[in-house]
């Protein structure tokens, strides 16, 4: 990571890392970063099929041992139970795996 700023990346920290959706679901590893003059940054990510997607770095809600993403909505957002993340204490729906804030495991 870039210095003591947790929110700062390079492309070495991430490459490599395994993509999860806050559900547990695992998306692929990250096999580069890419980015447009635009300013616009994705993560090219390779499914276990050998494919590749890009995940846009607007859903990527925490990097630590995994890079951790919104999964695509399956409906209506969670009304509850909610939890608290045990590591940064964030609130978060009470049946995702990883935390959207901090990208840390809750198992």
């Amino acid at each position: 990571m870039c210095g003591t700023d947790m929110r700062s990346f390079r492309k070495e920290d991430v490459v490599g890392k395994t993509v999860i959706e806050t559900s547990g679901a695992v998306k692929g590893k990250v096999k580069d970063v890419v980015f447009d003059l635009g300013g616009g940054v994705t993560f090219l990510v390779q499914g276990a099929d050998g494919k590749e997607s890009q995940v846009g770095l607007s859903k990527v809600t925490g990097i630590s041992e995994h890079v951790v993403v919104r999964g695509e909505p399956a409906g209506a957002p969670s009304t509850g139970p909610w939890a608290s993340c045990r590591f940064c204490g964030s609130q978060m729906p009470a049946e995702e795996r990883w935390c959207p804030s901090c990208g840390r495991s809750q198992t």
